[in-house]
């Protein structure tokens, strides 16, 4: 089984490096100066993520500044944006406030007593992130946030690696596969705007680290990447993932997810070839600021994805 070279998560801020005024306002939405300060782990942001126990209350921060990525802060403005239009329901979290000084953005949020799935995946726990999942999507059908963009045109920044890589000629370090199929690969890709159409609010990020088990259900927090259309986009984005972590084949994962179940064969296998071919792109361009370990966690899950649209295709 392929595995990540680096792991799964960024390089963390710890909170006592964000800045005074900051803090203050945590203070201020959690109420009173934190008892305790819990620095968190997961994600890939380079921001500070942390839980603070203040006076009977656990509040969860999450601050990030252009200094350690220039992209981070508009990050999270957006998650505030998509966090902000989420029906109150036990699977979302409940943002509390927002901070924004034109250099630092924070958000908090209502912490969660839950915990990540376990790895290797656990038959139950993963039949839970399913079971969530499906009725999460039902829930954000139509979606909630009917001003959001939708994922066609939120893909544009994402979508396009393998015709990007056709244009320049395929590098040395691409795939043997890949590299002899780069024009079809291109050309299937091509079809990914009318792949992601749909009335569904979709996370567009969901992987373990973006997954809290809380009591018998399960929570999806970093919605930064929520955008409305084809809910089969999240089961395909967080398959590669899910193998790397001890878990079943990706086509597991489509048959035991409802909207992915009846989703059309056709755009699963482009979304497929978009999302491949976003990975595999990434992993091969130098590592963002901030942000060590993506590129490898990216070539990673391109190889996984890879895989599967090679067996998918029968080319």
């Amino acid at each position: 089984m392929t595995t990540p070279t680096g792991p799964a998560a960024g390089v963390h801020l710890p909170w006592a490096g964000v800045p005074a005024a900051v803090q203050e306002w945590a203070a201020g939405v959690a109420g009173g100066a934190p008892d305790a300060v819990r620095d968190v782990a997961g994600g890939f942001s380079p921001g500070a993520t942390a839980v603070l126990e203040c006076a009977g209350r656990a509040v969860f921060v999450k601050a990030v500044g252009a200094e350690l990525n220039p992209d981070s802060p508009s990050m999270h403005r957006r998650e505030a944006v998509v966090s902000a239009a989420l029906p109150v329901s036990p699977r979302f979290p409940r943002l509390l406030d927002t901070y924004d000084d034109g250099a630092w953005v924070a958000l908090a949020f209502e912490a969660i007593d839950g915990h990540p799935p376990r790895h290797p995946w656990q038959a139950a726990e993963l039949e839970t992130v399913l079971a969530g999942l499906s009725a999460m999507h039902e829930e954000l059908t139509p979606s909630p946030a009917p001003s959001l963009e939708p994922l066609a045109v939120y893909a544009r920044k994402l979508f396009g690696g393998w015709s990007t890589l056709a244009a320049t000629g395929a590098p040395a370090a691409l795939d043997p596969w890949a590299a002899a199929h780069l024009a079809r690969l291109a050309e299937l890709e091509a079809g990914w705007p009318e792949a992601c159409a749909g009335s569904t609010l979709v996370h567009g990020d969901v992987r373990s680290d973006n997954v809290l088990l809380h009591g018998d259900g399960v929570v999806f927090v970093d919605w930064p990447h929520g955008a409305v259309g084809n809910p089969a986009f999240d089961v395909i984005g967080w398959a590669p993932s899910v193998v790397l972590e001890g878990g079943p084949a990706p086509e597991e994962l489509l048959v035991r997810h409802g909207p992915s179940r009846r989703a059309d064969p056709d755009a699963v296998t482009v979304l497929l070839a978009a999302i491949a071919g976003f990975f595999v792109s990434h992993s091969l361009e130098p590592a963002p600021p901030g942000l060590p370990t993506l590129r490898p966690f990216q070539a990673a899950q391109g190889e996984v994805a890879l895989a599967w649209l090679r067996r998918r295709t029968g080319w």
